[in-house]
């Protein structure tokens, strides 16, 4: 069994007063309703290099109050997802936004993600933030590895790019 390390919760303004924030914008070939459905199941960013899986630990509906449970790599290193904002208006604008929780590795104080997929003319924007406030005696450490952290971040909203590229090229043939 992992060690969890409690993070202390957040709400929506972490997202813009955080220490470390990542904000990136892709354009998706796809419906934003096909976005959102890709981006909330169970197994969901399993296209990732960086995500081994994900499950939900609330049933269905998802929503307010719903906890998934990331698993990253290497293996042993999971997080707590616990989400605080979840908005839905279909085929338009779809939104949600969790705090971490629980995670198996030490250093984090607060971390949250916020995932917006808005509805374009010609398929979706998907806007995904990062907020990161690690803990006092970690804050060197992530401070000089934040190039590492913006890097795999920006992997991983690639990845999801490329994913998102391939399901639209396969359903148009």
């Amino acid at each position: 069994m992992p060690k969890w390390f409690e993070l202390l919760p957040c709400d929506e303004s972490f997202l813009s007063t955080a220490p470390m924030i990542n904000r990136f914008s892709v354009e998706l070939p796809v419906s934003s309703e096909t976005a959102w459905i890709e981006m909330t199941q169970a197994g969901a960013l399993s296209w990732c290099t960086f995500i081994t899986g994900s499950r939900y630990l609330t049933p269905q509906p998802f929503g307010v109050g719903a906890v998934r449970e990331l698993s990253m790599m290497p293996s042993s290193v999971k997080a707590k997802e616990y989400y605080f904002l979840w908005d839905e208006t279909p085929n338009i604008r779809y939104r949600n936004t969790f705090y971490v929780s629980a995670f198996t590795a030490p250093g984090l104080r607060r971390f949250a993600e916020d995932v917006l997929i808005e509805q374009r003319v010609a398929g979706c924007r998907l806007t995904w933030t990062f907020a990161i406030e690690p803990k006092p005696r970690f804050r060197a450490p992530i401070r000089f590895g934040s190039a590492i952290i913006t890097n795999a971040l920006r992997r991983t909203v690639n990845e999801t790019k490329t994913y998102f590229d391939e399901l639209s090229a396969r359903s148009r043939n």
